[in-house]
């Protein structure tokens, strides 16, 4: 079996890939279409296929397929109950995602609309929600392929096969960049350029939809491939469908609450102002070094902590789930400091081109200070559920993630007059970060053999390396380059050389463990 260095590796490569191109996406569009009330509508639009999704059946997928289908595979993948478990849970979830797409399609004002409840001053509100509208008719489709997507990405890890569900969202990327580059204007295109069936409206709304039908396609394929078979049987009743909402319960309160912060924070940013999108481009950013380095840790553990709480090995569980967490935090806290120290350069180089304007990379920038401050305690969390979710548990995440969006929702409105976007990252920030110690402390509550003590030790050692790091950043990126162009260029590359060198240095200094004996470790068999 690979070690779990090299499974870490093929999902790193190919989310390192995704990641850069959903970069070149958002830069492209930025230049095109800026930071404007277009923007915030093509934000909330886009926003609304997803949080269907999620709503409806993408938290149930995520949180219980893989160790549904882990339980069912490990089995005995060749017994008729396994298989026909399997196919009903496909075909279950087919005629679900089915249904639920065409409601939305129907449904496309009232859910716009969530998203727009307070437009911003200055913004016609019914231009804005007419093209907001035009444009979430075309994404909602994408509801039914992200299902797809998720099906087969379960599948495809319940087998520890990666590479497909890890490489293929650079597809979707590169098609929306292919789209967005067809848009031709002399001028900057505005909201009401989207209005009455319009060239751009189509462009737009294609750019995303069409790549995410591919992006399901080719893990379809992959599937098909790795030969694991599939017959199309709808069984409501049967047992292992009945599991699965057993399992979902939960986890649907879990998304209801999830849902319900991100449409207050939405409306908080005051749609049709361009926070809206400054938010979103900051949160993306955010999210480059936690899909690249947390994500691949997260995707590669869960099978094995699948198939050793299935075994009731509690010891090696706990001994996973710890190098887990540990490692986690070893490579998103120096990007958290990097993060907040570098946010405006990294902003003025990466977006600061074409309509995206210096007042827009201003915006950006503080929004993403803010999101940086939490990205260890939103990995860290994020890893921690999924243990629970390894031993069928979805109902303790619903309690903790409960707790973690309602200290989200109250800081955000007390912040937000004040700081506006940096007020919103602050409020995500600090809910993660009290989140991920509930978390860490009720999954040690439920196994002993999880060591707090040796795994605060660690923790904070590493943030101790990343705070020397984050002051030798700070002071040495302030003599040199400037937020824009060039300037920008010369104190990341300073930032990245120095901050990298000196986190080194005071992880050996403080005797943090060589990184290569997280590598080097072997995937543990269940059969032990």
């Amino acid at each position: 079996m690979p070690g779990l260095g090299r499974s870490n590796l093929v999902v790193a490569t190919g989310t390192a890939l995704s990641r850069i191109t959903g970069l070149a996406r958002i830069i492209v569009f930025g230049v095109i279409i800026g930071q404007t009330a277009l923007a915030d509508a093509f934000d909330a639009a886009n926003n609304a296929p997803n949080s269907i999704y999620e709503l409806l059946i993408g938290g149930l997928l995520a949180a219980s397929l893989v160790p549904l289908f882990t339980s069912l595979l490990s089995s005995n993948p060749q017994t008729p109950e396994s298989q026909h478990g399997t196919d009903a849970i496909i075909s279950v979830s087919l005629v679900l995602l089915g249904v639920i797409t065409l409601v939305a399609i129907v449904s496309s004002p009232a859910i716009f609309h969530l998203f727009s409840i307070h437009p911003a001053a200055g913004v016609d509100a019914e231009v804005f929600r007419s093209a907001g509208t035009a444009l979430t008719r075309i994404f909602v489709v994408q509801i039914f392929f992200y299902g797809v997507s998720a099906l087969c990405s379960a599948l495809l890890n319940a087998r520890r096969r990666f590479f497909a569900a890890a490489w293929s969202p650079a597809a979707a990327n590169v098609i929306a960049i292919f789209f967005l580059l067809s848009i031709r204007s002399d001028s900057q295109p505005n909201i009401a350029d989207v209005l009455g069936g319009s060239t751009l409206m189509w462009r737009l709304g294609l750019s995303t939809t069409i790549g995410i039908a591919v992006m399901a396609l080719i893990q379809v394929v992959a599937v098909r491939r790795s030969g694991i078979a599939f017959r199309f049987s709808p069984q409501f009743s049967h047992p292992a469908v009945r599991k699965l909402i057993q399992l979902s319960l939960w986890t649907f309160g879990y998304v209801v609450a999830n849902q319900v912060a991100l449409v207050v924070i939405k409306n908080l940013a005051s749609p049709g102002s361009g926070l809206v999108d400054a938010y979103s481009k900051a949160f993306i950013l955010f999210q480059l070094p936690h899909g690249l380095l947390a994500v691949s840790i997260a995707t590669t553990f869960l099978p094995d902590l699948a198939r050793l709480a299935t075994a009731n090995d509690h010891t090696a569980f706990a001994d996973r789930m710890s190098r887990g967490i540990t490692l986690t935090a070893l490579f998103t806290i120096p990007a958290s400091f990097g993060l907040f120290v570098l946010s405006k350069p990294i902003i003025g180089l990466v977006l600061q081109h074409g309509n995206f304007s210096s007042e827009a990379t201003i915006n950006t920038a503080r929004a993403l200070s803010g999101l940086a401050l939490g990205l260890t305690g939103f990995s860290v969390y994020l890893f921690v559920l999924r243990g629970f979710y390894a031993q069928h548990n979805t109902r303790t995440p619903f309690f903790i993630n409960l707790i973690e969006n309602a200290i989200n929702i109250v800081l955000a409105i007390v912040l937000v007059d004040r700081f506006d976007v940096l007020g919103l990252g602050i409020a995500f920030s600090v809910a993660y970060v009290i989140s991920a110690v509930i978390a860490v402390m009720t999954l040690a509550s439920t196994n002993q053999t999880l060591q707090l003590g040796q795994l605060a030790k660690d923790v904070v050692r590493i943030t101790a390396a990343g705070i020397i790091m984050a002051i030798a950043v700070k002071l040495s990126c302030d003599a040199v380059g400037s937020s824009a162009g060039i300037g920008a260029l010369s104190r990341v590359l300073t930032g990245i050389t120095i901050g990298g060198a000196t986190y080194i240095a005071a992880l050996a200094l403080l005797g943090e463990p060589h990184l290569r004996n997280y590598w080097s470790t072997r995937t543990t068999k269940s059969s032990r």
